[in-house]
């Protein structure tokens, strides 16, 4: 199975949060973007908006994190989740994202993308195509850890 993750081209977000409204809705059953598995962050000095969702990455340093042993990545998918039976809250996972791409919610849950089962609404919803998800190895600009370096030079 050819595995799929995510590509970010910041220079396409517009902020509208659309991505963390189908999230919520999909994940919570209600629209709540405190809750939602991805996040918007806005460069102010720079005028950009910048969404935050797990790349999978081939080697994630959250997993070597997590002392519990709850964040896991699928073998077959590449998909990187949290199994909420063993996660105890403890954040160390979120510190060791270096794509601040694991939520904390106000209630002090850690939340993870999980790809919607492999169809994320965020993608669907996305109105100006800032969020992609594509095969790692082909993806939208190159290898996933090519695009990741690049979107920080944007």
């Amino acid at each position: 199975m050819q595995q799929k993750t995510f590509f970010i081209r910041a220079e396409f977000c517009t902020g509208c949060e659309m991505c963390q409204l189908a999230c919520s809705l999909y994940r919570e059953r209600e629209v709540n973007p405190a809750r939602s598995r991805i996040s918007i962050q806005r460069v102010v000095m720079d005028g950009l908006m910048f969404p935050h969702i797990c790349l999978n990455c081939k080697e994630p340093p959250c997993i070597k994190a997590c002392r519990r042993q709850a964040v896991i990545k699928d073998k077959e998918t590449g998909w990187v989740t949290i199994d909420g039976e063993k996660c105890n809250n403890c954040k160390l996972c979120v510190s060791a994202c270096p794509f601040s791409a694991i939520i904390v919610t106000p209630e002090q849950e850690v939340l993870l993308c999980d790809v919607c089962g492999g169809n994320p609404k965020c993608v669907e919803m996305c109105p100006t195509g800032a969020i992609q998800f594509a095969d790692r190895d082909r993806g939208v600009a190159g290898p996933t850890d090519k695009a990741a370096v690049d979107m920080f030079k944007t």
